[in-house]
C-alpha cells in the first residue's frame, strides 16, 4: 500500500485517521494481527475511552483483561499515535525527517523525532537481512565496476592508500537501477 503512494500528500490522504494505520501496521505484521489473552480467548481491540490509547481486551466475562495494542511490537516504548508513525516512516524513507519537518508537519517533538530516527536506523539493517538485496536476475545485464576515492595533496602526486576507499557500482539498463556498495580493504569479490 505504502510502495505504491508517489508523495506525501497520497500517504496523508490514504491514512487519514487511525483505524487506516493500524489496519496497514496489522497487514504488514508490526502489529499483533490476532492477539490471545492470558486465559485463551481471542482479544479485540477496544476503542478509545477518557483519552485512553487503544487497547486489546479480553471480553470473557470472569477476566476482562486489557494490554496496550503496542505491548510485544516495535512500537512499545513510543507514544506517537499510529497515523503519524506512518507519515513518519514514509518521511524517513524520502529522507525528509529534519527536526524542523517533524515538529512543524508531524507534530513532534525534537526528542521524540530523533527517538524515531534511532528506532529507524535499528530496523532498516535487520530488514535488509531478511529480505536481501537481488541485484540481476535471469535475462538482465548487469554493469560491474570497481572504484577508489582516495585523497591527492594539492591535487598532485601519490596518493594515500590509508584514507581510499573501495566501491563497487553496478547499473542494471533496463530496470534503470544504479547503486554503489562499499567494500572492504580485502579483496572479497
Amino acid at each position: 500500500m505504502m510502495a505504491n503512494a508517489s508523495t506525501f500528500r497520497e500517504i496523508c490522504s490514504r491514512f487519514k485517521d487511525e483505524d487506516a494505520a493500524v489496519a496497514f501496521f496489522k497487514g504488514k505484521g508490526v502489529l499483533h494481527r490476532q492477539r490471545s489473552c492470558v486465559c485463551g480467548h481471542p482479544m479485540k481491540i477496544a476503542g478509545k475511552k477518557n483519552g485512553q490509547a487503544r487497547r486489546c481486551r479480553c471480553y470473557k466475562a470472569q477476566c476482562n483483561k486489557e494490554v496496550s495494542l503496542r505491548t510485544g511490537t516495535w512500537f512499545e516504548g513510543h507514544r506517537s499515535d499510529f497515523r503519524t508513525a506512518v507519515l513518519f516512516i514514509y518521511a524517513w524513507s524520502r529522507e525528509y525527517t529534519t527536526t524542523g519537518f517533524c515538529s512543524q508537519e508531524l507534530g513532534m517533538s525534537s526528542n521524540c523525532a530523533v527517538g524515531w530516527k534511532k528506532s529507524m536506523r535499528e530496523v532498516a539493517p535487520e530488514s535488509l537481512l531478511r529480505n536481501p538485496l537481488v541485484i540481476g536476475g535471469t535475462g538482465l545485464t548487469v554493469e560491474v565496476d570497481e572504484t577508489v576515492f582516495s585523497k591527492r595533496k594539492y591535487q598532485r602526486g601519490r596518493t594515500y592508500p590509508e584514507h581510499a576507499i573501495q566501491r563497487f557500482g553496478y547499473f542494471a539498463r533496463r530496470l534503470k537501477q544504479l547503486d554503489c556498495l562499499p567494500v572492504s580493504r580485502t579483496r572479497s569479490l
